[in-house]
């Protein structure tokens, strides 16, 4: 099966991450399918809305760190990482160059590039069980997007960097990261819920 999905449910269009014994982390596979499933969800005529969701107990425990050789291969080697890098960007400020608004339904785990994919979404509906944070500085990297300081201010946005901190559902509501915090076993239908409101 796909690790990404598309499927259009009335008038709304839901993009699907389905790795789930992987915490949905983003693999070159993914990363790869991802973008076309965006795609082809921004090009469905029968829809005006998208939703971004996934399988399993996390929403994306960010990119995939396990050893590979395409990783071993950039070592030391800047347009190589540049390359992926700029990949990686495409890939997450796609929902925001989409013609349509994204919603993005987020459970368990919502770290690093799955943390700044929700952010890029036009809103996020988290589940109680939801965990934020960017720990990419404790591999010594940051996030490539970093949308961060503009979502939840610039002081806020450097403890969370620097420190490479999660935070739970309740304080990302509160700094401005998320829309609506709701009981995990209400997740489908409250972020559903909002796309009805619109084309209502």
């Amino acid at each position: 099966m796909s690790v990404v999905t598309y499927e259009a449910d009335g008038r709304v269009g839901i993009v699907t991450l389905n790795r789930p014994d992987k915490l949905n982390a983003i693999s070159v596979e993914l990363k790869k399918t991802l973008v076309e499933r965006f795609h082809e969800a921004d090009g469905d005529a029968t829809t005006s809305v998208v939703v971004l969701r996934a399988e399993g107990r996390s929403f994306c425990a960010g990119y995939d760190i396990s050893p590979n050789p395409a990783r071993a291969a950039r070592k030391g080697n800047a347009l190589a990482w540049h390359a992926s890098l700029s990949d990686d960007t495409a890939l997450e400020l796609t929902p925001w160059n989409m013609k349509k608004p994204v919603i993005a339904s987020v459970q368990g785990h919502c770290l690093g590039g799955g943390c700044e994919l929700a952010m890029v979404c036009d809103l996020t509906i988290a589940a109680e069980d939801a965990l934020f944070g960017e720990p990419e500085i404790r591999f010594s990297n940051v996030g490539p997007v970093m949308v961060m300081p503009w979502i939840i201010g610039l002081k806020r946005a450097r403890e969370l960097l620097y420190l490479g901190d999660p935070i739970d559902a309740r304080t990302a509501l509160a700094y401005g990261m998320v829309n609506r915090v709701v009981p995990r076993a209400e997740l489908k239908s409250a972020t559903l819920k909002v796309p009805a409101r619109r084309s209502a």
